[in-house]
């Protein structure tokens, strides 16, 4: 029904329709009507413009700097003594070493009997060294006071202290063993 509908409308219109291709000179005349009209087009290709491009370089440029610039200004916020003078980073080798040096003897010497005091020992190093943390922050935001020099010293010398005083507890308690097994009579 609907079909019926649109055929009549085409056949009523039908000797209005232009059905022709147009001329091969069409385009000639075309253009130079356009002439004619005081107005000239080109039918040159379109230009790529380097504007955009350049327009996100120059962004990206401005991120990576701003994220430099924050890097640079915004060092960490903790220092170690080795930052303060070249004493000191002779002191926090020294002491680095030496504590390296007693945990790996306790590694060696340790026993099942001497398992509970190395735990203990461990968990009172890992305050110390929670608290050396706090003082490298405190170095950093104080300007390099002396008094954070100090506790930071100390806090070194607290952590060798405890752990000669386990090596020698773990010492003496070999020893107690050895001398226990050799008195025995089988």
């Amino acid at each position: 029904m609907k079909t019926n509908e649109v055929e009549k409308l085409f056949e009523g219109i039908k000797d209005q329709l232009d059905i022709h291709e147009p001329s091969i000179n069409h385009q000639i005349k075309f253009l130079e009507k356009l002439k004619q009209q005081n107005k000239v087009v080109q039918l040159h290709p379109k230009k790529t413009s380097w504007y955009k491009p350049l327009k996100i370089a120059a962004s990206i440029a401005i991120v990576f700097g701003i994220t430099i610039m924050a890097f640079i200004a915004n060092p960490k916020e903790e220092i170690d003594l080795a930052y303060v003078s070249p004493q000191m980073k002779e002191t926090q080798s020294f002491f680095t070493s030496a504590i390296q040096i007693q945990l790996e003897e306790i590694n060696e010497v340790s026993s099942k009997e001497t398992k509970g005091l190395v735990l203990d020992a461990m968990n009172q190093l890992e305050k110390l060294e929670a608290d050396y943390s706090f003082l490298k922050k405190d170095l950093f935001q104080s300007g390099n006071d002396k008094r954070v020099i100090s506790a930071m010293i100390k806090n070194f010398q607290k952590r060798a202290h405890l752990l000669e005083a386990v090596l020698q507890k773990i010492n003496d308690i070999n020893d107690i063993k050895k001398s226990n097994n050799e008195n025995s009579i089988l």
